[in-house]
């Protein structure tokens, strides 16, 4: 396998960060009225764990990042294998992404809405907003965590070159031996 050069402009860059598999997210908020909205994402880091932070990317053109930005909180949801329509449904462009009420849990004092075909859920209050070129880096604090009692059994959702992907059931590779170092004796 050899590299070959790409073009640096945006096309080429896609296709460059096309080629590093991410798990398949969507974020979650609520508008003015109260109404569950949804954004998927695939721009998500954890960042600490004392205090536990997390970041997102969010284009600061879209509806989804004036309403972070107005309320300051959201919701990370880490979609399973079984998630693909909600993904979906949460990544069309300029489409109304409101959330139907069977997708979402209930938990009291979570402030934002939490699907219930998510593999884990962090409730999230901005800590900071960062631009940087067309997106918001939004590091937040996470001050509530939920986890799907189906967490063993499902694959996460994952995006790679443009499709949906899952991990191979069953199939765990251990990880490598270290090789052994021999050590030169000092005379």
């Amino acid at each position: 396998m050899a590299l070959h050069p790409a073009d640096s402009d945006p096309s080429g860059f896609k296709a460059a960060l096309g080629s590093f598999a991410a798990s398949v997210n969507v974020i979650t908020l609520r508008d003015a009225a109260g109404r569950p909205l949804g954004m998927t994402a695939t721009a998500f880091s954890s960042v600490s764990v004392d205090p536990l932070m997390i970041l997102v990317c969010v284009n600061r053109s879209t509806r989804t990042y004036e309403r972070i930005a107005e309320t300051r909180r959201f919701g990370v949801n880490i979609l399973g294998s079984p998630a693909r329509e909600i993904s979906d449904h949460c990544a069309r462009p300029g489409a109304d992404k409101a959330l139907p009420e069977e997708w979402l849990t209930r938990r009291e004092g979570w402030h934002s809405p939490a699907l219930s075909g998510a593999l884990a859920f962090l409730d999230c209050e901005i800590d900071q907003d960062v631009h940087a070129g067309t997106h918001a880096v939004l590091i937040a604090k996470v001050g509530g965590i939920g986890l799907s009692s189906a967490l063993p059994h499902h694959e996460p959702l994952l995006h790679f070159r443009g499709s949906y992907r899952q991990l191979q059931a069953g199939v765990h590779h251990p990880r490598p031996r270290p090789l052994p170092i021999a050590l030169e004796e000092s005379a």
